[in-house]
């Protein structure tokens, strides 16, 4: 069997007794393509031993714990039978502990299903099958040994004796050396000293030291590599005995591990960055609904308490300024919320459209405004407005990571002496932003490293090394670029170029007129589980309209289903027990006029069902909070439509 692209299907023999981890499993794997992968499951250890037992599979992957059997059990069964296909252990916690015995038991791989991914279970397979492939070439093949290894992508080197007879190119490319002359004779002891980090000489456990050191077979471990034209590798290392040209030897494996070590890093990124989003929308919710009955009952009370209280003129001029500094202030948490819920939008909504330069921008220093202020002027130098192709989310992340850097590369204190300057320009590549900062600078040797995961100039406990790395994979991800200009002393220029576009901007809905008078009094239904909210509601809607207030979806069902007529129902989105989006779909299936009714109202939709669910629906919705005079215009136009 071929897949799409003509090259054979892989065989995948899945040994799985959970069958909600055989689903996750097969959906990861026919995710990375139609035909690519071709799976069987089975679900006990008997079944898996006359499954591999037919010769049909390319590879296994083998769940840990098997009821009475352990994975690791029934892989030295498959190998005592003769299976000599690759074998990848499935665990449901990750531990180094079973990793090792993993290892020491003939398994190629091992991962942990918490973290499976289409793209990390296609690597591991592709990998699993090109070591196991490699191993039985090398077992078949020992006369043209010395050919295989040459080509091999991993550094092999061949110890007789106690010294170095032969080193591959690969190898010799991975310890950056020139020649393999300069490897060549050496010994255990010699090589340990000169290309393993000292810090994880030290940390060795005897047995792996014993065994390096004496030349034995020894389990693969993981050591930071010193490069002898400089710089650190991340690898690992494994030996076992072998033959060359026809006397025993030692063959070790060294294996460059810096792709996998960035896509463990890009995982725990993703990870960090989904939890950080869904919590900074939680706490969105959370604000926008009592801030909605905030400015609902601010509103109230200018335009209805006031007038009618009698005060002094004097008094009452003081009692509005004080309600205007306060709907400044909660418009001004209002404007902080969204901008929270920009940076939480989740990675599959982070679809490139159109997006305002100069709108993020001024976000993201909104944002930064804290860190800039006691350390320097900020400057706009801005051209005309410019529009590119990007996620509006992601991209503030990036120019917002941008601002706090050049911010703390600034002491505080001395704010006229010090300025960030943020230019924007059109380029003959696209559209330039720069942030420049007049702080401390950075040597030559740091900007080399400065995209690299982790690597961070500023003090422990300030960055964790990530943002920069996190900037430059946004940036490219939209095809542009990052490029960095910077002097000890004199301050630092950070420039993202991005390609532009031709596409228009959304446009902007245009504001209806006031509304008109009321020329019918309607029913208005208000299911919201904060009490304060359907409160505020009342408040506004009352004098045009009878309101009626529940804080239960399921009373609002019960009535709604006995035949209780409403004109408009405004419903959260977000309730315990039976959520707002419960209650349309029970009123879609039994009476479809009342959920053409709905209006809902959302303080931000934190989970991925509650964005699912308002992407499909049509009904209009009120995002939290809103105004009076916005509630009363939407409530009227459907009462008189």
């Amino acid at each position: 069997m071929k897949s799409e692209s003509g090259q054979p299907a892989i065989r995948v023999l899945l040994v799985e007794d959970d069958e909600d981890d055989f689903v996750v499993t097969r959906d990861a794997l026919r995710s990375i393509g139609p035909g690519r992968m071709v799976l069987e499951w089975v679900s006990t250890a008997e079944e898996a031993i006359a499954a591999v037992e037919t010769g049909g599979h390319d590879v296994c992957l083998l769940d840990y714990r098997l009821g009475a059997t352990t994975g690791l059990e029934l892989l030295s069964q498959l190998r005592r039978r003769g299976w000599r296909g690759p074998v990848i252990l499935l665990t449901g916690l990750g531990d180094d502990e079973i990793d090792q015995q993993a290892l020491e038991a003939g398994a190629d791989d091992f991962l942990v299903k918490s973290q499976l991914t289409p793209t990390l279970l296609e690597r591991a397979i592709r990998y699993a099958l090109q070591h196991s492939r490699t191993r039985e070439t090398l077992r078949r093949s020992q006369e043209s040994f010395h050919t295989l290894i040459e080509q091999l992508p991993d550094g092999i080197c061949v110890q007789q004796g106690d010294r170095l007879v032969y080193v591959n190119p690969a190898l010799v490319t991975l310890l950056g050396c020139v020649s393999p002359k300069e490897l060549l004779g050496l010994s255990s002891a010699e090589l340990g000293a000169t290309f393993i980090h000292p810090e994880d000489r030290a940390a060795l456990p005897p047995d792996v030291r014993e065994a390096f050191m004496a030349a034995k077979p020894v389990s693969p471990w993981e050591v930071r590599l010193l490069r002898k034209s400089g710089g650190i590798v991340p690898a690992e290392i494994s030996q076992v005995p072998g033959m060359f040209e026809g006397q025993p030897c030692l063959v070790r494996t060294v294996r460059d591990l810096t792709e996998r070590k960035q896509m463990e890093v890009q995982l725990l990124r993703a990870d960090r960055m989904a939890s950080l989003g869904t919590l900074a929308a939680g706490i969105a919710h959370e604000i926008n609904n009592p801030l909605a009955y905030t400015i609902a009952n601010l509103t109230h009370l200018e335009a209805e308490v006031l007038p009618g209280l009698g005060l002094p003129t004097s008094q009452r001029e003081e009692v509005r300024k004080l309600l205007s500094d306060a709907h400044l202030g909660a418009g001004r948490v209002r404007d902080i919320v969204r901008q929270l819920k920009m940076f939480s939008r989740t990675e599959e909504e982070a679809r490139p459209e159109p997006v305002d330069v100069h709108r993020v921008l001024e976000t993201a220093i909104s944002m930064a405004s804290t860190e800039i202020r006691h350390r320097a002027r900020l400057v706009r130098d801005y051209t005309q407005p410019l529009v590119v192709l990007a996620n509006e989310g992601r991209l503030g992340q990036v120019f917002l990571n941008l601002l706090v850097n050049a911010a703390q590369a600034i002491p505080e204190g001395d704010v006229e002496r010090h300025e960030i300057r943020v230019v924007t320009r059109s380029h003959a590549e696209g559209v330039v932003v720069e942030v420049r900062d007049t702080g401390s600078g950075m040597s030559a040797e740091h900007l080399e490293k400065l995209f690299e995961p982790f690597f961070t100039t500023k003090p422990v406990g300030v960055g964790t090394g990530l943002g920069l790395s996190i900037c430059q994979d946004i940036v490219t991800g939209l095809g542009g670029r990052m490029e960095v200009a910077s002097e000890v002393g004199k301050g630092t220029t950070f420039r993202v170029i991005l390609p532009a576009t031709s596409a228009a901007l959304p446009t902007e809905v245009p504001r209806p007129s006031p509304t008109p008078a009321v020329s019918r009094r309607g029913r208005v239904l208000v299911v919201d589980d904060e009490p304060m909210v359907g409160v505020a509601i009342r408040r506004t809607l009352q004098r045009d309209h009878e309101v009626v207030v529940l804080t239960s979806a399921r009373e609002a069902q019960a009535r709604l289903t006995a035949g209780e007529g409403f004109d408009v129902i405004l419903c959260d989105v977000m309730m315990p027990e039976m959520s707002g989006m419960d209650l349309h779909e029970e009123l879609t299936s039994h009476s479809p006029e009342l959920a053409e009714r709905f209006v809902f109202l959302t303080g931000g939709a934190f989970t991925s069902s509650a964005r699912a669910f308002l992407s499909r629906v049509s009904n209009p919705r009120l995002e939290k909070p809103f105004s009076s005079q916005e509630l009363r215009e939407l409530v009227q136009s459907l009462v008189t439509s």
